[in-house]
């Protein structure tokens, strides 16, 4: 959008300027304040909730501060225990003199390692903590 500047303001400009604007109608004014006391309200209210909203975020933010290293730790137990136990499983399917396991203990084996891949990714994901995520 272009327009053209306008020219400077001279003392002329002065003697040609109206004497007064015109009062505002008394209604008028009366509108202009009770508009203006509703907005004044509003934006109140607004604060409000914009300062609720600020400190959930917040502690949002904090609560995945705390949660992500035990996450984290909780992951390498997660793989450190199923590769302990695939090289268990490993040895025996070799069937070495020396590493031989009853059928019990490879049964849980393999059902430890089940609950503990679903037991602790289903922590992870719902945050560990309960009640840590609100319901949604």
């Amino acid at each position: 959008m272009s327009s053209k500047p306008k020219p400077p303001v001279t003392v002329e400009d002065i003697d040609s300027a109206p004497v007064s604007t015109g009062a505002p109608e008394t209604g008028k004014i009366a509108e202009l304040r009770e508009a203006f006391t509703r907005v004044s309200e509003e934006k109140a209210q607004l604060q409000v909730e914009l300062d609720a909203l600020a400190k959930k975020v917040r502690t949002l933010e904090i609560l995945d501060d705390l949660i992500e290293p035990y996450a984290k730790r909780a992951f390498a137990f997660m793989c450190c225990y199923c590769g302990a136990v695939g090289i268990i499983l490993l040895l025996h399917g070799f069937r070495h003199r020396w590493f031989f396991l009853p059928e019990s203990v490879l049964d849980f084996l393999v059902g430890s390692t089940a609950v503990t891949v679903i037991g602790l990714v289903g922590m992870v994901l719902t945050g560990i903590f309960v009640g840590a995520r609100p319901k949604r």
